[in-house]
């Protein structure tokens, strides 16, 4: 045992020996120190960065899961400043300071607050962990023609790209185009293939399918001509990087890494609405078309939602918009706070057979906002896609604590009613004045 021990000695000892020799050989490599390497890696970031005319079109990618899709950001760096532009803020640009540093690499650092480059790392009241955005970047490579960054945070590959127009013309044509994407489907072809599209717009991913089972699909964010994949997507053998849109006719188009033309359409459902078509005052008829009160529904298109005014002047509802299917949807949600007392308006699974039903405080349980094709300006209420439930109603419950702690009835104080009762029964449809 001793030994093995005296073995095991002499064997770091020889190792470490060896490492130092090693490293100093390592040094001798270099003609300079790795400080000075940095130093001069730093240097040519900061040139390659300023020296963009228009600045820089950055595919940012919030989320590790990349659960939302890309973003289109634009980025104009001078010595210490930088100018940010958003598509979620078209006409909004903000500046602020960013750094060159080194930490355990070259970094990009967004290291002052600007509401645009911070806005998916700042937790709010609906997202309290942010939505997992980064503004520190790991700069993998920069070249005047390309730019790669890696998060710190999530772990991305993110690119930017020169621009060729002034910033504020890219980010709107990019949000308008954006604002033009609402097919769900589309069918066409790549060469001679038959091809399938399934597109998720709140995600951002296409779903290609071709042949009896081959598939793949990848995330997109939106550009001034149409869509740019975060990565090349393979469809039959060969990879595509980018489509462009033609509104007008719902068409995709695009050429594949083998030359072949990429060409797919499809339609828009008759019940889909744009975000834009809820805006204004309706008639809410509810309890079988018995009851009517009049709401207000206020766009805050920055948070893809609806504010609803006229249940109670003491409290708004919040419906938010659905782009794959065009709905607007209102789940179970908190609305007002009593002292120590929650007030929350609860989906309700009245059964008009039985006069009774199941309530829930569970947020994704609702009721869908949809358009009647026969009948122009007209919206009725369905139950939400959860299949456990048929929604009917909602209620205004009291809780305690949090939600799903305890329960403490049903709101008894009148100032919080709507039209006179806690109870929104057999809810029927909304109607444009």
């Amino acid at each position: 045992m001793r030994l093995h021990k005296i073995f095991i000695v002499s064997l770091l000892a020889f190792s470490t020996a060896m490492l130092q020799s090693c490293l100093k050989n390592q040094e001798d490599v270099f003609e300079d120190t790795s400080s000075i390497r940095m130093q001069k890696t730093l240097d040519h970031a900061k040139e390659v960065l300023t020296g963009a005319e228009y600045g820089w079109a950055f595919d940012y990618i919030p989320d590790r899961n990349m659960s939302y899709g890309g973003f289109i950001y634009t980025v104009k760096f001078d010595h210490n400043d930088v100018t940010v532009g958003c598509e979620l803020a078209p006409g909004s640009f903000e500046k602020s300071m960013y750094k060159l540093t080194d930490d355990n690499g070259p970094i990009l650092s967004f290291d002052t607050y600007n509401t645009l480059m911070h806005y998916f790392a700042t937790p709010g009241n609906n997202h309290y962990q942010a939505y997992d955005g980064d503004f520190e970047f790991m700069i993998m490579e920069a070249t005047p023609e390309l730019v790669t960054l890696r998060g710190n945070r999530t772990g991305n590959t993110m690119y930017m790209r020169p621009l060729t127009q002034d910033p504020d013309e890219y980010i709107t044509s990019a949000a308008q185009m954006d604002e033009n994407f609402f097919l769900t489907s589309a069918t066409g072809t790549v060469g001679s293939t038959d091809i399938k599209c399934d597109i998720d717009l709140n995600a951002r991913y296409m779903e290609f399918s071709w042949g009896e089972s081959d598939a793949s699909g990848e995330f997109y964010l939106p550009t001034a001509t149409g869509i740019r994949f975060l990565s090349p997507v393979t469809i039959n053998g060969s990879s595509i990087s980018e489509l462009s849109f033609d509104a007008n006719t719902l068409t995709y188009t695009g050429t594949d890494s083998s030359g072949n033309a990429l060409t797919m359409s499809g339609e828009i459902a008759e019940d889909y609405s744009f975000f834009d078509e809820f805006e204004g005052t309706y008639t809410f008829n509810y309890n079988s078309n018995r009851r009517k009160i009049t709401l207000t529904f206020v766009p805050d298109k920055a948070n893809n939602r609806y504010i609803i005014k006229g249940f109670n002047s003491n409290f708004d509802v919040i419906a938010t918009y659905d782009k794959t299917t065009g709905y607007l949807e209102i789940c179970s949600q908190q609305v007002a706070t009593d002292g120590e007392k929650l007030i929350w308006l609860d989906a309700w699974a009245l059964d008009p057979e039985i006069g009774s039903g199941s309530h829930t405080w569970d947020t994704t349980v609702g009721m869908f906002i949809v358009k009647d094709p026969e009948n122009p300006g007209t919206y009725n209420f369905i139950s939400n896609n959860n299949p456990s439930l048929n929604i009917t109603s909602f209620i205004l419950f009291y809780f305690t604590g949090t939600p799903g702690g305890t329960p403490y009835g049903q709101v008894n104080d009148s100032k919080w009613y709507v039209n006179g009762s806690p109870q929104i029964v057999y809810i029927s449809n909304i109607v444009k004045q």
